[in-house]
């Protein structure tokens, strides 16, 4: 299991739940392969693999107590394609992300990033099925 990453804190702008959302971090795309957050209530994540026959619905049962596999989508800003590559640079912005909500299922909006030391202080990660 690779359990490096960073915490993602958002708030559902539809009930106002505010919760943590574990982002693998690594050198390629391969080390994370298979790798899955949950996030539950009270600031609870779950990091586990998932199996190759298994379905996101079939691994929110099996962990159980709440836990949801957190989904998220992409917002680009429009770029200007006549602008000079200096000019681009100046003015870029990465994608916004826009996470589900974990409780009622609304969009949510980032908060800040935390480090796992940071969210280990008043949080809790719990690894299962480490391989």
């Amino acid at each position: 299991m690779y359990q490096s990453g960073e915490i993602s804190i958002s708030e559902c702008n539809k009930c106002g739940e505010v919760f943590p959302v574990f982002i693998f971090v690594a050198d390629t795309d391969m080390v994370t392969n298979g790798c899955v957050a949950l996030t539950g209530p009270d600031n609870s994540i779950v990091l586990t693999m998932i199996k190759p026959d298994e379905s996101i619905t079939d691994l929110e049962n099996h962990i159980g107590s709440n836990h949801k596999v957190v989904q998220a989508t992409y917002v680009n800003e429009p770029i200007n394609n006549k602008a000079s590559f200096q000019e681009f640079r100046k003015t870029y912005k990465p994608a916004k992300p826009i996470y589900t909500c974990i409780s009622c299922g609304g969009e949510s909006t980032f908060i800040k990033y935390q480090t796992k030391g940071q969210f280990l202080r008043y949080g809790k990660i719990q690894v299962i099925n480490d391989c």
